[in-house]
């Protein structure tokens, strides 16, 4: 999965129910669920080329939920059956998600054009577009550079009070980053722009790559797997960044492997907040409702289509430290559907191999039951002090002063060596993106309200 995916595919797919379709196949081994076996490493062959015990899948985000979605642009805005000029029935109640013409952005005025960013390679790919490394021209200085698709989302059979209550849908993760401007172990955005078509977040370049990448390099002597202390580093790390974004009202509702990062230091970062929402008592939604998430990681009241909050996170921080020490989630399937059916039915089988620290700390991290689980956020000392976590110095972590277990190789950070050569090796496009001409007529821009620009001082912070 791209570092910063968002899965227009499974988004714009209008599921007619709340089950989960089985639209992306996902290879498991005859019999693993049943016996567990320890992981095994790779195999050199003498092509170079590396072989595992398993296939390794990027694990896809998905948004279940009765939306129609179409990709924008300018034709869907101006013209067609669902031009501005067109009214709609009140009797369906079909609306457009558009961002109101007077949402304020007065506090930020945007300085920088998409023309000041040079795009130097892809770092990763979705169906909403890629992201790409670029590089101000200005200063030299490296971000990434995020792009979506500005899409038109239609919202049927719904009253017209619906269409306000998804406004934030189109901008949250804009609007969360911006309000997220100093945890070490979050994503930085420093710039939102746009063109007619298209979004883009210039957000801080995180060289080292995805864990995702680390766990399953064929330089990893282990194989897929990393030991138990790892383990508990980066969870420690994943769990600091959790918690940050819970006392901010953020229930984060994607985390896997592939959405962490790792810094040149080899701290781990999270990223791509595409399917976070804010709620909290200054909300109007104190909870969620919405299937949402990548399945492998996604917690039973989610899939259930019942009522959810923060505990979800938890959850799935118990589903990638098993992952991590495994090799693989702790419940899959060759369909969205059989993983939605053991994680809702089937039992939590712990390999013989895991500690009993690890076995415990799970137990309580992948209770089904969300009453049950281990409330972190409220045990948060206790969680601390959990034996699995007996190695780990929470203030020099939280300090960034602890020693990461893997430090990234970078010989030059604009090589970006440590992402798939799948992406870093795409040809780049030469019109990726346009900056707006000062004859366009702002009023018709339903996106006014996105562009951003952070402080000075806040970007040279953390840009060298």
């Amino acid at each position: 999965m791209p570092v910063f995916d968002f899965d227009e595919e499974s988004f714009a797919t209008d599921f007619r129910s709340c089950n989960v379709e089985d639209n992306d196949p996902l290879q498991e081994i005859d019999g693993l669920e049943e016996e567990f076996e320890p992981p095994q490493s790779y195999e050199v062959e003498d092509s170079g080329n590396f072989t595992q015990a398993r296939n390794i899948h990027r694990r896809r985000s998905s948004v279940y939920s009765r939306l129609s979605i179409k990709s924008g642009g300018v034709g869907s805005y101006g013209g067609g059956s669902h031009s501005q000029g067109q009214g709609h029935s009140h009797g369906s109640y079909t609306n457009e998600l558009k961002i109101p013409m007077n949402y304020d952005n007065s506090k930020h005025k945007s300085k920088k054009l998409l023309s000041d960013f040079k795009p130097l390679r892809v770092l990763g790919q979705g169906a909403y577009g890629k992201v790409y490394l670029v590089q101000d021209t200005s200063t030299g200085k490296l971000f990434a550079q995020k792009q979506l698709r500005k899409p038109t989302i239609n919202i049927t059979n719904q009253p017209e009070d619906f269409h306000a209550k998804h406004i934030a849908r189109t901008i949250s993760e804009r609007e969360i980053l911006t309000n997220i401007t100093h945890h070490p172990n979050i994503v930085k955005l420093f710039y939102a722009l746009q063109d007619h078509d298209k979004f883009y977040l210039i957000l801080e370049y995180i060289p080292g790559g995805e864990l995702f990448h680390h766990l399953t390099s064929s330089k990893n002597s282990l194989g897929n797997v990393f030991k138990e202390d790892h383990v508990a580093f980066y969870a420690a790390q994943m769990a600091l960044a959790l918690k940050h974004l819970h006392e901010l009202g953020i229930v984060y509702r994607d985390l896997k492997p592939e959405n962490c990062l790792l810094n040149s230091f080899g701290n781990l970062v999270l990223t791509d907040f595409g399917l976070s929402k804010s709620i909290g008592e200054d909300q109007e939604d104190e909870s969620c409702t919405s299937i949402i998430g990548t399945p492998e990681y996604m917690a039973p009241e989610v899939l259930k289509g019942e009522e959810y909050d923060f505990k979800v996170d938890w959850w799935s921080l118990g589903c990638v430290v098993y992952d991590m020490m495994s090799g693989k989630p702790p419940f899959t399937g060759n369909s969205h559907k059989a993983i939605q059916d053991k994680i809702i039915k089937n039992k939590l089988k712990l390999p013989y191999y895991f500690t009993m620290d690890a076995k415990d700390i799970l137990n309580k991290l992948l209770n089904k039951n969300p009453e049950k689980r281990m409330s972190v956020d409220s045990q948060w000392e206790t969680f601390k002090q959990h034996r699995f976590f007996r190695k780990i110095d929470w203030k020099s972590l939280e300090n960034q002063q602890a020693t990461p277990p893997l430090v990234p190789v970078i010989t030059d950070p604009s090589l970006a060596e440590n992402f798939s050569e799948e992406f870093t090796g795409m040809k780049l496009s030469l019109n990726e993106g346009l900056d707006i001409p000062k004859t366009f007529n702002s009023a018709n821009d339903e996106f006014k309200g996105f562009s951003y620009t952070a402080s000075e001082s806040f970007i040279s912070k953390y840009i060298d």
